[in-house]
């Protein structure tokens, strides 16, 4: 009995992720709740463009996401790597709002 339960709730949590797609990523604005040397703030619009997991800003990479998230028990956010510094290895997250 326990067991079924165990592999209910991970089957649960598991089911319930998701990863976000290119235009739900495009709809939102991000905030950084982790810096790495980016901008506080992500904004898609006409300067700002997403093309296979690279973030562009005025033509130039800004970023690469390398997680996207979007869990029924935490926010949604984006895991970004700085591509307009390459000495910093940190990875920001960003949090939809």
């Amino acid at each position: 009995m326990k067991k079924t339960a165990v592999f209910a709730g991970l089957f649960l949590i598991i089911g319930c992720q998701k990863t976000l797609s290119d235009e739900e990523i495009k709809k939102y604005v991000w905030k950084c709740g982790i810096p790495c040397g980016l901008s506080d703030i992500i904004v898609f619009d006409e300067n700002t463009i997403l093309r296979n997991d690279t973030i562009f800003l005025k033509r130039r990479p800004y970023g690469k996401i390398v997680k996207r998230t979007n869990n029924f028990d935490e926010d949604t956010k984006i895991s970004v790597i700085n591509l307009e510094n390459l000495v910093i290895k940190d990875t920001c997250i960003f949090h939809a709002k």
